[in-house]
């Protein structure tokens, strides 16, 4: 099982609908996948139409120790919802020695369960998200298209090598880990202007030696459709979307090394 974590601290970036279809592209290929919505916003949750139950949020592991049971949202594609009480838990976490490995130590018993665990992060840097960032095997970055996405990666991935290096610390299976940012992904691209086009040459100067996936468009009929409809981006009748959304998951298949996974 191999655990990924979206996560940017700058809001806007696509990063809860990547995972939504990334997620769900990954479930399409035989792979059993979990999301995990750790954003009290609970996008997540609502864009595929899960209305949670108490004590099926993180704020049930972050009182108790046990993760709540993930909810069936498709065959193989699965979610553990969040709701606006999980804002509590960033108090609550604060008073929990060692609970940012609260939700990887968690996981754990999940082995055997999935191949593939998505956790979205809330766009922050506080106790929750910090928690969800050390969650498993590395970090998933959108960037936007634009000066201000260049500039949100650029800070997310100082920030992956402090929390690999905090991680080895607190946990001896991190050492194995050699980088924390395992793969770039520019969203809302729109190769009409040149701001974009100039935006989309500089990501790979700004990643460095983490690979970056193909862009992903600026659709926002297509992504409007999904979120209202409550339902993946697949399921909106859009090839070309589809067909983005289909390239990202390659490029993260062969970034994380998708041959060391078993299929279910």
């Amino acid at each position: 099982m191999r655990v990924y974590t979206l996560f940017t601290h700058a809001g806007g970036a696509g990063k809860t609908s990547l995972a939504r279809d990334l997620g769900f592209e990954l479930a399409s290929r035989g792979y059993r996948v979990l999301l995990v919505d750790a954003d009290p916003q609970a996008n997540l949750t609502a864009w595929l139409g899960v209305s949670p139950e108490r004590g099926q949020t993180l704020l049930h592991l972050v009182r108790t120790g046990e993760l709540p049971e993930p909810v069936e949202v498709a065959p193989g594609y699965h979610l553990v919802p969040s709701d606006l009480s999980l804002a509590l838990a960033e108090i609550e976490l604060s008073q929990k020695p060692l609970g940012e490995v609260l939700l990887r130590g968690a996981l754990v018993a999940l082995e055997g369960r999935y191949d593939y665990v998505l956790v979205d992060s809330l766009p922050s840097l506080g106790k929750v998200a910090v928690m969800a960032a050390l969650a498993g095997d590395g970090l998933v970055i959108p960037v936007e298209v634009s000066p201000k996405g260049l500039q949100a990666a650029a800070t997310v991935l100082g920030l992956a090598e402090e929390y690999l290096a905090s991680l080895k610390r607190l946990d001896p299976r991190a050492q194995r880990l050699k980088r924390f940012a395992a793969l770039l992904v520019p969203t809302k691209y729109d190769p009409r202007t040149a701001t974009g086009r100039q935006a989309l040459e500089a990501i790979p100067r700004v990643a460095g030696d983490v690979p970056v996936s193909p862009p992903l468009s600026l659709r926002p009929g297509a992504y409007g459709k999904a979120t209202d409809g409550q339902v993946p981006l697949h399921r909106v009748g859009n090839p070309e979307a589809v067909s983005e959304i289909r390239a990202v998951a390659e490029a993260f298949l062969n970034a994380v090394g998708a041959e060391e996974v078993a299929r279910g």
